[in-house]
């Protein structure tokens, strides 16, 4: 069960004003500008605040786990999660599972998701990754996010 971008500005400096003569000829004439009204990344039925990267680890006997929970923007029946699995397996090998989830239906009221079964799109070794069950995702008060496997109860929190 499974992050947050870089905004950089540009740090070029801006344009600066000469002190010659304007020009005798007119300019470009002005256009006028329209509002965007191309819906944005955030609008859309899952709540803004679930979107992106989220991040956490698995201790366990075998070593450190890292998963990596991406979600988008998606209708039911979408796929609106990819999650990243990483880390040792049994043996001394390690392991890298990409899975994806479908948005089973319109976030309730507490604006959870419900995410049905996850179909694994990369898996190597492919023994080591095997579909997941469908799994209840939340915000939590604290900013965090946690994914809770609706059949067995197991939960992971992710962070930003």
């Amino acid at each position: 069960m499974q992050g947050g971008g870089d905004d950089r500005g540009d740090d070029r400096p801006g344009p600066t004003q000469g002190t010659g003569t304007s020009p005798t000829t007119p300019g470009p004439s002005p256009t006028t500008s329209r509002p965007d009204t191309s819906p944005s990344p955030a609008d859309g039925t899952i709540p803004a605040g679930y979107l992106g990267t989220w991040t956490t680890t698995i201790d366990n006997a075998d070593g450190e786990h890292s998963r990596s929970l991406t979600l988008q923007q998606g209708e039911p029946g979408d796929t609106v999660l990819s999650l990243v699995a990483d880390g040792p397996t049994k043996g001394g090998g390690t392991y890298h599972c990409v899975f994806e989830g479908r948005l089973s239906a319109k976030p309730g009221t507490d604006g959870a998701l419900s995410i049905g079964p996850t179909t694994v799109k990369v898996g190597q070794p492919r023994s080591a990754c095997t579909p997941g069950a469908a799994t209840q995702v939340a915000l939590l008060p604290d900013g965090t996010l946690q994914r809770v496997n609706t059949s067995s109860g197991e939960r992971l929190t992710y962070r930003r």
